[in-house]
């Protein structure tokens, strides 16, 4: 598996989180909606596409919340990659990254319903916290953090 940090209009990026926006449609419904303005690419700090044998499999981005808080999103995984360390990989770099740049804390949320990702992101150090503002509001995801130093 390789791992590229891609720029914003990058194909692979943006066709994977079209997977993504899909996949939450038939999670959460049209909740996705409400992050749209959020989630354009450009807004990202980073962003990175993870390639086995030269296909786009997974991908993720960061963006900056204030000067010691960063924010994981997008990670998703295609369906026939998953569990076999894609969104690790990608949120490792995506923390290095963020470690550069001098920031604490690293925030994320995911929907209610993915308790897979509720477990990944624990394996990693992560731990639950009180809903800090996402777009799509309290009763439809879980927040995470994790401290840097």
């Amino acid at each position: 598996m390789v791992l590229r940090f891609v720029p914003p209009e990058n194909p692979d990026f943006s066709a994977l989180t079209e997977k993504l926006d899909a996949y939450y449609i038939e999670l959460v419904g049209n909740v996705h909606l409400r992050y749209a303005p959020f989630n354009l690419p450009h807004l990202f700090a980073a962003r990175v596409v993870a390639y086995e044998n030269g296909e786009s499999i997974a991908c993720g981005c960061w963006k900056d919340v204030d000067a010691d808080t960063a924010e994981i999103k997008r990670i998703y995984v295609l369906p026939q990659y998953r569990r076999k360390g894609a969104a690790s990989r990608i949120i490792t770099a995506l923390e290095a990254d963020i470690t550069h740049t001098g920031k604490r804390r690293i925030v994320l949320e995911t929907a209610r319903t993915t308790a897979d990702s509720e477990a990944l992101y624990l394996s990693l150090g992560y731990r639950e916290i009180d809903y800090y503002g996402s777009p799509a509001g309290a009763d439809n995801c879980r927040c995470f953090e994790k401290l840097l130093f």
